[in-house]
């Protein structure tokens, strides 16, 4: 009877973690479902195609403050309440950017999607860490933390396809169906979650997480997120439009199929795990940082796609190498019940760095050519090497101390 309610147990588990993975897959994916199709969008409203970033922008703005917000309300709401929420929010969104015909009310739902979409990833995670083995439990993060990285693939990829042999709006319409699937099956997956009866209050949680905002060496490596992101995520989305004039023109399928080469990301969160064990992180955060330098490089100067997309192989590798260093640097300098709040300033800044990024270097890609934007960029990212040496210094400072 026992191995019997055992074995019931651990298939309910797994059916629980992929049904989560998958979830936080298509939410995710979701804030970044139009990266690949601004031109698309561009010609529907009748806009400068450089204006589209905007969508992207403002979701990914929007997704990285709620999802702050969210952090410490998934301590204290019921799991399927959140999740169903969010998903069932972002499904409507998908459906009303579909028929509006003002690109003004357009932004408002794509940003809302971005509202709606970070209640399911920041609930998930935490209930994945309350209900998971402690023995399976980085492997269950860590196929949650895949699962988001594929997300922004997948959806960019399904996207830009469906809208190359249909339109834009099928691709929005196949992909709140994929949503509202899964969403089917929460109450069979999630199980019911009892609100968290600790005397901390909402008010209370967020007034720690602002006294973060105090730590020198906190603010130093959200900097550093936030820098990675400004490049990372701007430049992503400037090569929509980089690669589809001259001398490239490629097709959004084509720029779907070059957008696998993201998957590199997943990679590099493995490797970087295992890196750490042998290799000094301070030294590796560095190394990892003078890497992304190195795959801007090759992207901005590449003369061919071949080199392009070896470029942005490299460059997704490294970006999510660096993630856990940095997560693990903050965890070590702030209090122990501090870390989740600093895990969502930390996430907050590299989600705001993307947004920001997107937007300004599109400003600069306005009134400059490729080269020298790539040139900018560059320069930003020695910057951040700088940052990360002086937060360095600064832990070794305190550790010194103590």
């Amino acid at each position: 009877m026992n191995s019997r309610m055992t074995s019931t147990q651990r298939l309910s588990n797994k059916m629980s973690i992929i049904i989560s993975a998958l979830l936080i897959m298509l939410l995710v994916g979701s804030v970044y479902i139009t990266q690949l199709i601004f031109q698309e969008i561009s010609i529907n409203f009748n806009i400068e195609i450089l204006d589209a970033r905007l969508v992207f922008s403002l979701s990914c703005f929007f997704y990285a403050l709620a999802f702050f917000i969210y952090g410490p309300l998934s301590d204290k709401l019921s799991t399927r309440l959140l999740v169903t929420f969010g998903s069932l929010g972002t499904v409507l969104c998908l459906c009303i950017a579909n028929i509006v015909t003002s690109f003004n009310l357009y932004l408002s739902v794509m940003s809302l999607i971005g509202f709606f979409a970070a209640s399911v990833p920041a609930a998930l995670f935490a209930y994945t860490a309350k209900n998971t083995d402690n023995a399976k439990l980085s492997q269950a993060m860590g196929m949650l933390i895949s699962a988001s990285i594929v997300g922004m693939i997948f959806s960019r990829s399904l996207a830009a396809m469906l809208t190359d042999i249909y339109s834009w709006k099928v691709a929005f319409g196949v992909y709140a169906c994929l949503i509202l699937i899964v969403t089917i099956f929460i109450p069979s997956a999630i199980k019911p979650t009892l609100n968290n009866t600790a005397k901390i209050s909402i008010i209370e949680t967020y007034q720690h997480a602002s006294k973060l905002l105090f730590n020198r060496t906190v603010i130093i490596f959200l900097l550093v997120g936030f820098l990675l992101f400004f490049v990372y995520l701007g430049l992503s989305s400037l090569l929509t439009f980089y690669l589809k004039g001259s001398p490239f023109y490629l097709t959004s399928t084509e720029l779907g199929w070059l957008n696998f080469a993201g998957i590199s990301a997943i990679i590099g969160s493995i490797i970087t795990g295992k890196l750490a064990q042998i290799i000094n992180k301070n030294n590796l955060l560095i190394l990892l940082l003078l890497c992304v330098s190195a795959s801007i490089m090759i992207i901005g100067f590449g003369t061919n796609i071949l080199m392009i997309s070896l470029g942005i192989f490299c460059l997704f590798m490294f970006v999510f190498g660096i993630q856990p260093i940095v997560m693990a640097m903050l965890n070590q300098i702030v209090p122990l019940d501090l870390r989740g709040a600093v895990s969502s300033l930390y996430l907050l800044a590299c989600l705001i760095g993307g947004s920001l990024g997107t937007y300004l270097l599109g400003s600069i890609y306005q009134q400059l050519n490729w080269p020298n934007l790539i040139v900018a960029i560059l320069i930003l990212t020695i910057l951040n090497v700088a940052l990360a040496l002086l937060g360095i210094k600064l832990i070794k400072i305190k550790q010194s101390n103590t």
